[in-house]
């Protein structure tokens, strides 16, 4: 039940996050959040919902609605949470745990390590080097 639930809270983070984005771009945005949860899924979804860390989760209204099967991005990010958390899907962040989109300048932006760019967003590692 625990891999479950991880796998839907990771979905979710993946298709709010994400989903008009490459699919590397999804990709890297799951394993952004399994970063942060240390690749353990008891953490999957405590990370996802930890306050103010993705925007969707406090600025939508149905941030706890699960999208349609009819919905293709849905879908997709089903899949991909699903291959993240079997381990078949690597790390392509470099092990980044933070990103944002490029239309915005966050603050923090310049503490981090930035690893790559994806489509529209930025990725950062805590690591130097």
């Amino acid at each position: 039940m625990i891999v479950q639930g991880a796998i839907l809270c990771l979905a979710l983070n993946i298709y709010h996050e994400s989903r008009g984005e490459p699919e590397k771009g999804q990709i890297a945005v799951g394993t952004v959040t399994m970063n942060r949860a240390n690749w353990d899924i008891k953490d999957v979804c405590s990370v996802v919902y930890a306050p103010g860390q993705f925007s969707w989760t406090h600025l939508k209204r149905d941030a706890h609605t699960i999208p349609s099967d009819k919905d293709a991005s849905w879908m997709r990010a089903k899949l991909l949470a699903n291959r993240i958390v079997a381990g078949e899907l690597k790390d392509v962040t470099q092990g980044a745990t933070y990103y944002h989109s490029k239309r915005v300048k966050p603050y923090w932006r310049g503490a981090f390590q930035q690893t790559l760019v994806i489509g529209n967003h930025v990725f950062y590692s805590t690591s130097q080097g």
